[in-house]
């Protein structure tokens, strides 16, 4: 389990790193607080949806699956998984179960 929550929370920063270096977006430090939506993130919906669907991409590669980010399951959450990093890397490692 640790594995898969390394492996993902690897992806999730590299996707982030890309995608900020390719739209101009300057990100001092990016851990598990990083949030990735509301006042204090750096993205807007766009750019969500653009690190979501390369993370999706990316972690069906690495992990020859094929998982979806944005399904009802991610949407019914009263908590979204899209919080910040660590959401997301938690929600990411529970669909990989």
């Amino acid at each position: 389990m640790e594995k898969n929550y390394n492996n993902c929370f690897q992806i999730v920063i590299n996707v982030i790193t890309d995608y900020a270096k390719d739209v101009n977006i300057t990100i001092e430090k990016l851990d598990e607080n990083t949030r990735l939506i509301g006042s204090s993130s750096k993205f807007d919906s766009s750019d969500l949806v653009q690190i979501i669907v390369e993370t999706e991409d990316k972690i069906n590669q690495e992990f020859n699956t094929d998982i979806t980010l944005t399904d009802e399951k991610a949407m019914s959450r009263t908590t979204s998984p899209f919080i910040n990093i660590g959401t997301l890397v938690n929600f990411l490692v529970e669909n990989l179960k």
